[in-house]
C-alpha cells in the first residue's frame, strides 16, 4: 500500500470517526512519508526475540534434543522466529490458547520497556538531552548514562525481592541511547562493518572529533525546496519544506582517523542543564531534519539515519544498516545482562517462565480493556551470524498493511483484537502538538474530528 493511501486511510479515520487517540509512525505518515522506516519499539522488539530464541535453546530445545519433539540445530538457528513461534518449540505439548496465556506477561513487560524507550524523545528530561541520544559529540557522556543505567538494573534484578518495574523502564531508556548511537554518529560513515562492542563496558567507546576540529563540509550536501501538500502543512506547520540530501558530508579526514563525530543541534542541553548548541565558529555535523534549523547554520543539511526519508534524514540511505545495527547491539546488550544476572534472574526480569499470578493478572488486564502500546506479533526475526536484517525490515513494512486494517476493524468493530497496538500515549502526558520538537515528528500525530471534507480542510487551516 502506498504512503498516499496510508494517508487517505488516515483522512477517513478523521471523516468518520471521533477519536482522542495518537496514531504514531510508523503506521500512518506524518506527511514525511515515514511509514518505510524502522523504529525504536521494532529494533528492540527484534534485539529480545534473538536473545529470547538463544535463551529457550539453551535452556529448553537443547535439553530436549533426544525427545520425539527435538529441533534441528542448524535449522533452528537459519529460520525467522516470533516470539510465539519460539514459545512453541519450548513447549511442545502446549496448545495455542496455553502459549498465549503463557507468553502474555512477558508480551507486556516486552511493551512496557519499549514504552519507555520510545519516551525518551518525549520525555522533558530525555528530549533535549545530548547524552541521552549521543548527539553533539556527547559520546563520554553517552556511554556514561548507558553505564549508570546498566548498573542500576544489574543491582535490582539481582535482589530477588526488588520489584522490577522500574528496571524495566530503564533498560527502555537505556537501549534507546544505545540505538541513538548508530542512527547518530559516524560509526557507519567510518566503514564499520560490525557494532562497536565497547558501548556498555567501557567509558571510552572510540577516539571522538575535537571540539574546536571541522567534522563536515556543504559541499556534500544538496539543499532541496519543495511545496508542500495540504497534508505536509497540517504536520509540518511549515511551507515550503526545506530539507537536504546529503551523502559524504563528512570530512575525509574524520572518517579515515576514526575519530566519532555526530550531528549538533540548537537549544539541546548537557547533564548540568547547561545550553548546547551548535557552533557557529567551526564547521561541525548538523542532525538534520526538515525540523532541525541548525542544518542551514555552515556546515549545512545533516547526517542522522533515523528514517528511511531525506525529509528526516540526511543520510537516509544509511537507515536500513543503521536499525540493522541496532538490532544486533540490543542483542548482545540483552546477552549481555542475561550473563551478568544470571538465567533464573534473566527470566525473572522478563517473565519468560512466567508465574501462576502473573499469568492471572496479565489474563484480567486483557479482560480489562489494557492493550499493547507497541507490541506487535508479526515481528520476526532469525538467528543467522554475519547476516543482514534488510529483507526482515522489507517484510515488516509489507505486513504494516495488516496491521492498518486491523486498526481500522478495531475503531469499526464492536469485537477488538488485543494484539493490535494502540500506539497511545496521551495517559502518560505526552506532548504532541509541539511542532518544534523535531524527535516526536516521525513517531505521532493527532486525530481531530470532522463530519466531511470540508470541515477536514477548514480544522487542517486553523491549526496552521
Amino acid at each position: 500500500m502506498s504512503n498516499i493511501c496510508i494517508q487517505l486511510l488516515f483522512c477517513l479515520l478523521i471523516l468518520w470517526f471521533k477519536t482522542s487517540a495518537f496514531i504514531p509512525f510508523p503506521l500512518l505518515a506524518d506527511g514525511g512519508q515515514t511509514s518505510d522506516s524502522i523504529t525504536h519499539a521494532e529494533i528492540t522488539q527484534s534485539g529480545f526475540i534473538r536473545c529470547l530464541a538463544r535463551f529457550f535453546y539453551e535452556t529448553r530445545i537443547q535439553l530436549n534434543s533426544n525427545s520425539k519433539n527435538a529441533v534441528n540445530q542448524q535449522e533452528y538457528f537459519a529460520q525467522n522466529h516470533t516470539i510465539d513461534g519460539l514459545y512453541k518449540l519450548a513447549f511442545p505439548d502446549y496448545n495455542q490458547a496455553q502459549i498465549e496465556l503463557h507468553s502474555l506477561p512477558l508480551k507486556f513487560i516486552l511493551d512496557s520497556i519499549m514504552t519507555h524507550n520510545a519516551l525518551v524523545d518525549f520525555d522533558s528530561d530525555t528530549q533535549k538531552l545530548s547524552a541521552a541520544h549521543f548527539d553533539s559529540e556527547a559520546f563520554i557522556n553517552g556511554s556514561r548514562r548507558i553505564l549508570k543505567l546498566k548498573q542500576k538494573i544489574l543491582n535490582d534484578v539481582r535482589d530477588t525481592n526488588k520489584d522490577l518495574t522500574n528496571a524495566r523502564e530503564l533498560l527502555g531508556k537505556l537501549l534507546h541511547t544505545l540505538q541513538d548511537f548508530y542512527s547518530h554518529s559516524n560509526w557507519i560513515e567510518m566503514g564499520k562493518t560490525t557494532i562497536n562492542d565497547r558501548i556498555g563496558v567501557n567509558e571510552s567507546i572510540g577516539s571522538i572529533a575535537d571540539p574546536n576540529q571541522p567534522t563536515c563540509t556543504s559541499d556534500g550536501c544538496t539543499r532541496i525546496t519543495k511545496k508542500c501538500t495540504l497534508w505536509q502543512l497540517f504536520t509540518l506547520r511549515t511551507c515550503p519544506i526545506v530539507y537536504y540530501d546529503c551523502k559524504n558530508n563528512i570530512l575525509p579526514e574524520i572518517n579515515d582517523q576514526n575519530l566519532l563525530t555526530s550531528g549538533y543541534l540548537f537549544n539541546q542541553f548537557n547533564e548540568n542543564n547547561e545550553l548546547l548548541n551548535k557552533p557557529t565558529n567551526v564547521k561541525k555535523c548538523s542532525h538534520g531534519s526538515v525540523s532541525d534549523d541548525s542544518s542551514h547554520i555552515p556546515a549545512i543539511g545533516g547526517i542522522n539515519k533515523d528514517s528511511n526519508t531525506l525529509i528526516f534524514s540526511p543520510h537516509s540511505n544509511l537507515h536500513f544498516q543503521a536499525a540493522d545495527f541496532g538490532v544486533k547491539a540490543t542483542e548482545q546488550f540483552l546477552n549481555g545482562l542475561r550473563k551478568d544476572v544470571g538465567d533464573d534472574n534473566f527470566d525473572r526480569l522478563f517473565a519468560i517462565n512466567p508465574t501462576h499470578t502473573q499469568r492471572q493478572n496479565a489474563s484480567k488486564a486483557i479482560e480489562n480493556g489494557q492493550r499493547f502500546r507497541f507490541f506487535t506479533s508479526f515481528i520476526s526475526v532469525s538467528l543467522k551470524e554475519d547476516h543482514s536484517l534488510f529483507m526482515e525490515f522489507k517484510n515488516w513494512i509489507k505486513k504494516r498493511v495488516n496491521m492498518i486494517k486491523l486498526i481500522l476493524n478495531n475503531i469499526f468493530s464492536s469485537e477488538t483484537n488485543f494484539y493490535v497496538p494502540t500506539y497511545d500515549l496521551s495517559d502518560l502526558g505526552v506532548t504532541v502538538k509541539d511542532a518544534t520538537n523535531f524527535r516526536a515528528a516521525p513517531y505521532i500525530i493527532e486525530s481531530e474530528s470532522a463530519r466531511n471534507k470540508r470541515r477536514l480542510i477548514h480544522i487542517l487551516r486553523k491549526r496552521i
